[in-house]
């Protein structure tokens, strides 16, 4: 039996993963770096937005990495970048050199394919959206494409939780109980008893009642603000739900909580939720609050959301299929106060550490440096030096105490 002949890299291309990672302060360390590097040699030329979508990085993260490879020679000034013969001799030192990729072609990854007998859903439905009230993007909203919509509802039914029963949406800037009325129109027959609408906006919720009225669907709206309870008569009363809320761990976690509230109780209820890509220690948040509920995770497809604008994710996001348990129970039982959007947090300050010399800076409203620009032109008051990698939020109510 022979042996495989080992391959032998040097410290220099390791080195290149940890300088770009501490360069950027990239919180996926030097295995975000490689996989940057593996989607520029599988997908070259290729763009930022591209490279963001392939490997579930936030765009600016990604144009930053880039920017630090720029630097060392390893891709290409021309946009959109490839690999410069330095880059690909450090890819191929890394043994990322085999580029094959078994992604399905037909459905892109997503495993759900929309049939021709929908594809007049589609189309009804990009003239729903074209008349439909703008996004709000202090609440987080960003409109999902036609086809998301179509495919949501088609996971729906794969799971076997339509056609029948009763639907909640949690939020629905996203008009999926539309999209709902509208397939079941198409199709010549509801698909659901009734679905209830739970929204914030007045403006998403009149539109709701006006389009489904002529569709066949019973389309219930009720007008609330989520920070609060469900209303007593919404209580347990739901089969399925399904939610795409702020893209914050406190989001997920009350969205969720009140979806939780909406089901009827026991084990192997459905919510479908969406949720966009974060960084690993984000992620395990909003996994831990999954986990709180008393939620498992029964399916998960990256990339499966698409959306118009939410360019700093790439215009993508994940679709999750939880189930409840016998532990399942609700964890915000009153009213919740604190930041939920991401506008919230962003006018938070936050603590960002040198990476040279491991001093912490608050950076935000009503700190010495607005912004991590002003402090990255500065330089490190205690070494001069930088770069700075992002910490903590700094604790509500401590924004004005001393550091």
């Amino acid at each position: 039996m022979t042996k495989a002949r080992r391959r032998h890299r040097s410290v220099s291309a390791d080195r290149v993963l940890n300088d770009v990672a501490d360069a950027v302060g990239l919180q996926e360390g030097p295995p975000g770096v490689r996989s940057i590097l593996r989607a520029l040699r599988r997908l070259a030329p290729a763009s930022t937005k591209d490279i963001s979508r392939a490997v579930g990085l936030p765009v600016p993260i990604v144009a930053a990495v880039g920017n630090e490879l720029r630097t060392r020679g390893l891709i290409t000034h021309e946009r959109p970048s490839q690999l410069t013969p330095a880059g690909r001799a450090v890819v191929t030192e890394l043994g990322m050199d085999l580029t094959m990729d078994a992604t399905c072609r037909t459905c892109d990854g997503r495993e759900l394919v929309i049939p021709e007998v929908l594809e007049e859903a589609v189309a009804r439905l990009d003239a729903v959206m074209a008349d439909g009230p703008a996004a709000d993007m202090t609440l987080d909203q960003s409109k999902c494409t036609s086809e998301t919509k179509v495919r949501r509802v088609l996971a729906l039914l794969t799971a076997g939780t339509l056609p029948g029963g009763s639907l909640l949406l949690i939020g629905d800037d996203d008009l999926v109980s539309l999209a709902v009325a509208v397939v079941g129109d198409v199709l010549g027959a509801p698909l659901v008893d009734q679905v209830t609408v739970v929204d914030i906006s007045p403006e998403i919720l009149g539109y709701i009642e006006r389009v489904s009225a002529d569709l066949g669907t019973r389309v219930e709206t009720v007008h609330h603000d989520l920070r609060d309870p469900l209303p007593e008569e919404l209580h347990r009363r739901f089969d399925v739900a399904m939610t795409d809320p702020p893209y914050t761990p406190e989001g997920a976690r009350l969205f969720l909580s009140r979806a939780v509230e909406g089901l009827r109780q026991g084990p192997a209820h459905s919510i479908f939720f969406s949720f966009g890509g974060k960084s690993p220690d984000e992620m395990l948040q909003v996994q831990r609050e999954i986990m709180d509920l008393g939620l498992v995770t029964n399916g998960y497809i990256r990339n499966f959301n698409e959306y118009e604008g939410s360019g700093i994710l790439g215009g993508v996001g994940f679709f999750q299929h939880l189930l409840t348990t016998s532990a399942t129970a609700p964890s915000q039982d009153g009213g919740y106060q604190g930041p939920l959007y991401t506008g919230d947090k962003r006018s938070r300050q936050r603590m960002y550490e040198c990476v040279a010399c491991g001093e912490m800076f608050r950076v935000g409203a009503g700190a010495k440096w607005a912004s991590v620009g002003a402090l990255r032109e500065e330089g490190c008051p205690n070494c001069g030096k930088g770069p700075f990698r992002p910490g903590p939020l700094v604790p509500l109510g401590a924004e004005n105490q001393d550091r």
